[in-house]
């Protein structure tokens, strides 16, 4: 039984992690030619009020869902799963229809603050998306207590599938004149809203066809809920979604700040729009580590079973840490390269790979948010620590972006992120062990990160010695180096021994892994 559970958690993380690197793999893509299409400028313009769907995204897709996966885990029975999902829908119902009345209401005023009044019509379009939250959130949740991960992969696919038709119609129209900028912008986050009402007919469909007494009479039924479970919901919503947070500050203040140095509206415009590059590479990044958080969640719902399933979450969060510290480098030392690839020039390069190491920062972050749940105790100074950040981000932002432009942007949102990451670590400075990372495994694991990206930028530099860097040439470089940085970050790991190797295993393709390079049982 007990390792049909790991099975079945090991199965259920990569399950959700294919499904949703596939929806950010399709995220990343239509970004391409979108930006190809519309310019920087009209990049801008679609990615201005993308932190209001990523607030969505967060409350739909990924924090709200795992934290109530915990609660729904919590139940004994079934009468009481189906009691606490009438709960959840009808506070969440109400919660929705608040939040989009307010955006509607509000959208002129958010609009300016942004730096442009003509946003309004998208913002308006983005808050419709919300009505969806008790739907999508709820029964993923329900699901995902279960280690059920399939309802929610399809449904977010499907989702994220149909929101890029719909914008990369909206750039197509563009492109032949048939809609200005501003109309574009609308029609293309009018997607999360249609691609949302398709997933939740998914949802309901396997709800339905698997649960039967949903309807029955709850009356009676006690439903079993741990004492701060409000704030831990607070807490995973704001850490799940900490870049759409920092994101929002950015889209209120880099425009005027830009500003401040002489830059004119239309130059800033193009600049913040080369700064949103980094968001589908650090969206595809992190959502790996978020994976894992929302199969561990569900395994935490009791201490005596956390004590049991503490070998699972170790070796869990070991891998997550090594494939984190993988991406950021690997990103950061090839960055020209991408960004070229992707957006057909090297501009902003500089701010870009800064700005990656958010990745690495945040992923650690979910993790040890997500591993120190239970512990309800220090729940409030993490929520404090969280809006210190806020603080800082903003004061940084002031401070850093009308000297140094976009990596003055990044550079304060890497600091305030790793405000948190510090702030958390000390606040269990007394109790590492419980928070199942060594110093020694996370030091040599950086170093191997440092490593591979140290020789595969020197080969760079060999090869634009021998060609100029354009679009076609960056492709060829990256199917080049990007193999070879992977040989040596592997060599590396199996040669400090930095995974074991039923942590090999939970990889796919792991156990021919462990085979081919020979790991054995530590």
């Amino acid at each position: 039984m007990r390792r049909e559970t790991v099975s079945k958690a090991v199965r259920g993380t990569w399950v959700l992690t294919v499904a949703s690197l596939f929806s950010e793999l399709l995220s990343a893509i239509y970004r391409i030619p979108l930006q190809n299409i519309v310019g920087d400028r009209g990049y801008f313009i679609y990615q201005q009020v993308y932190p209001i769907y990523g607030i969505f995204s967060v409350l739909a897709l990924t924090g709200l869902p795992v934290v109530l996966s915990k609660a729904f885990a919590q139940q004994t029975t079934e009468a009481a799963r189906n009691k606490l999902l009438k709960m959840t829908f009808g506070i969440l119902l109400a919660f929705s229809v608040i939040a989009t009345l307010i955006l509607w209401k509000a959208s002129r005023y958010l609009a300016i603050f942004m730096g442009d009044p003509s946003l309004f019509h998208e913002i308006r379009t983005v808050s419709l998306a919300f009505l969806l939250i008790p739907f999508e959130a709820s029964l993923r949740g329900m699901f995902q207590s279960d280690l059920v991960m399939e309802p929610s992969a399809i449904s977010q696919v499907l989702e994220q599938f149909l929101r890029i038709v719909l914008i990369i119609v909206a750039a197509i129209l563009f492109g032949k004149g048939w809609l200005n900028i501003y109309e574009m912008g609308s029609l293309a986050n009018a997607g999360a809203f249609v691609g949302g009402i398709f997933a939740v007919l998914v949802l309901l469909f396997t709800f339905f066809r698997t649960q039967k007494n949903f309807f029955s009479s709850s009356k009676g039924v006690s439903v079993s809920l741990e004492k701060g479970l409000g704030l831990e919901i607070v807490l995973i919503i704001f850490f799940t979604g900490i870049t759409i947070f920092y994101q929002f500050i950015d889209s209120f203040s880099m425009i005027r700040l830009l500003m401040l140095n002489g830059m004119g509206l239309n130059q800033a415009e193009i600049m913040k729009g080369v700064f949103d590059r980094a968001q589908p590479l650090i969206q595809l990044g992190i959502v790996i580590s978020l994976s894992f958080v929302s199969t561990i969640m569900p395994q935490l719902h009791q201490k005596n079973e956390s004590d049991q399933n503490k070998p699972l979450i170790k070796r869990m969060v070991r891998v997550c840490v090594i494939l984190a510290v993988a991406e950021t480098a690997g990103l950061i030392a090839l960055m020209p390269d991408i960004n070229t690839m992707l957006f057909t020039d090297a501009t902003g390069s500089v701010a870009l790979a800064i700005y990656m190491c958010s990745i690495f920062i945040v992923s650690i972050i979910n993790l040890l948010v997500a591993v120190t749940s239970g512990d309800s105790s220090k729940n409030l100074s993490k929520l404090l620590l969280f809006i210190v950040s806020l603080v800082i981000k903003v004061g940084l932002n002031l401070l850093l972006v009308p000297q140094l432009h976009i990596s003055g942007a990044a550079i304060s949102t890497v600091m305030s992120e790793l405000v948190i990451l510090v702030g958390i670590l000390f606040i269990y400075r007394a109790s590492l062990g419980f928070l199942l990372l060594s110093w020694g495994f996370v030091f040599k694991t950086v170093i191997a990160g440092l490593l591979m990206a140290l020789t595969i930028r020197v080969l760079e530099k060999v090869f634009l010695h021998f060609i100029v860097l354009t679009r076609a040439t960056s492709v060829v470089i990256n199917l080049v180096l990007i193999p070879i940085g992977v040989v040596i970050f592997v060599f590396l790991v199996v040669q400090w021994k930095l995974l074991n190797k039923k942590e090999w295993e939970i990889l796919p393709l792991g156990k021919q892994l462990t085979k081919f390079i020979k790991i054995e049982d530590k």
